[in-house]
């Protein structure tokens, strides 16, 4: 899975990818995706078509990761990460589809998520993936009981919720494929609620808008 900035709407498709935006089909898998809890794997299958420019998202989150971690990428897509964390780190690729022949493929959409304590997980690492899980709530539940770190990226929502403009938000956001709409705030109390309390947090910054980096670490 990955993310694109919210600037652009107009836009059918990004410069630097193949992947659909703002299209009456990218919208209706995706409202069918929000309606049925499930994952519009299709858009996902090749990982030829993901950004370059998402590269610089990768450096800033392999930054935040420390030496030694056993660390789990959700969405692995290119498998960047691998090659920029720190070699003490233990890499572990997971996606929707096969990555290679290392990789848990694992839809987060899916109920229930089955336990990963095998794996001995230090932190996970999510990249432009948060917007593409439907029942948020559930599924950071289940992450508190598997690791205490994470770090996640997302495009936070500018509007407030039962605004008339979150309602156009929503569906700027649905048009990008995406299945959710949080304020940062909104966001940051999800993760808490189960634990997590951001401890850092980055921008990545592009020609088409921006996109904040959290780290979450269960204190407790």
């Amino acid at each position: 899975m990955a993310t694109k900035p919210t600037n652009g709407y107009e836009q059918n498709f990004s410069r630097e990818t193949d992947v659909e935006y703002n299209t009456f089909g990218v919208a209706l898998r995706t409202l069918q995706c929000r309606l049925f809890g499930t994952t519009d794997v299709s858009r996902w299958r090749s990982a030829e078509t993901f950004a370059d420019d998402w590269l610089e998202r990768t450096r800033i989150i392999a930054e935040l990761v420390p030496k030694g971690t056993r660390v789990i990428e959700f969405g692995a897509g290119k498998r960047n990460l691998e090659s920029r964390i720190d070699p003490t780190c233990t890499y572990i690729p997971s996606d929707i589809v096969s990555r290679g022949e290392d990789t848990l493929v694992l839809d987060l959409n899916t109920r229930p998520l089955p336990s990963l304590s095998h794996l001995n997980l230090d932190m996970a690492v999510f990249a432009g993936v948060i917007e593409y899980i439907v029942d948020l709530s559930s599924f950071v539940a289940w992450l508190s009981q598997q690791l205490s770190a994470c770090i996640a990226s997302y495009e936070c929502a500018q509007t407030q919720p039962w605004r008339p403009a979150r309602l156009m938000e929503t569906i700027r956001r649905t048009g990008a494929g995406w299945v959710n709409t949080f304020t940062e705030e909104e966001l940051l109390e999800v993760f808490r609620s189960e634990g997590f309390t951001p401890t850092e947090t980055k921008e990545w910054r592009t020609a088409d808008g921006s996109e904040r980096i959290f780290v979450f670490r269960n204190l407790s």
